[in-house]
């Protein structure tokens, strides 16, 4: 009978770790790995989304031109609305990005450009993709990777894309707020000072 209870014991302490484990990893293969947290879920469409939205419209955004050329550069205030009428429409994109990003190109306007001309060479601060951090990127790991989160449960988050980029282990930081309901991302943290 005591051998009995002690097995019974020990079987139930397995089931229950065994149970607590597999709650622990509640894994959602949907979501590139990522626990059914409906806030993570998000934070992964909209990141994701957004990288598979822009591979397809980066070219149409290239286009727009919103530095005008000569010496010194200056920025086309109008095509630099257009620019960010469409990030907006991709619906990834927050008004906090917007606001960010516009005030990076005009301390770029007011500090760097006043010597350069955008037909002599990149111009300071546009000399690589701000939403891949770099002048190179592998797009699976952008449409991939997984992510986690900080601060699921408020109205701001900080998210991490984790993974491999180019056989090198990547991690990407991102700035998330909650607009109109839906996350969106409100600031890709490269480290360029930016």
């Amino acid at each position: 009978m005591k051998y009995l209870l002690i097995f019974f014991l020990a079987f139930s302490l397995l089931l229950s770790c065994n149970n607590a484990t597999s709650t622990s990893q509640n894994v959602s293969t949907d979501t590139g790995g990522l626990q059914d947290d409906p806030d993570l879920v998000a934070i992964d469409a909209c990141i994701h989304g957004f990288y598979q939205w822009y591979e397809t419209n980066m070219n149409t955004l290239a286009n727009i031109a919103y530095v005008r050329s000569g010496k010194p550069a200056t920025l086309d205030n109008a095509n630099l609305d257009e620019y960010y009428a469409k990030l907006k429409q991709s619906g990834f994109i927050s008004q906090v990005y917007i606001d960010g990003d516009r005030a990076y190109l005009k301390n770029l306007e007011a500090t760097y450009w006043k010597d350069e001309d955008v037909t002599e060479q990149p111009l300071s601060g546009l000399d690589y993709d701000r939403f891949f951090c770099g002048q190179d990127y592998d797009i699976v790991f952008w449409t991939t990777a997984p992510v986690a989160a900080d601060g699921l449960g408020t109205n701001q988050a900080t998210a991490t894309l984790s993974g491999v980029e180019w056989d090198m282990e990547r991690t990407q930081k991102f700035e998330m707020v909650r607009e109109n309901g839906k996350w969106r991302i409100a600031k890709i943290l490269c480290e360029t000072g930016e």
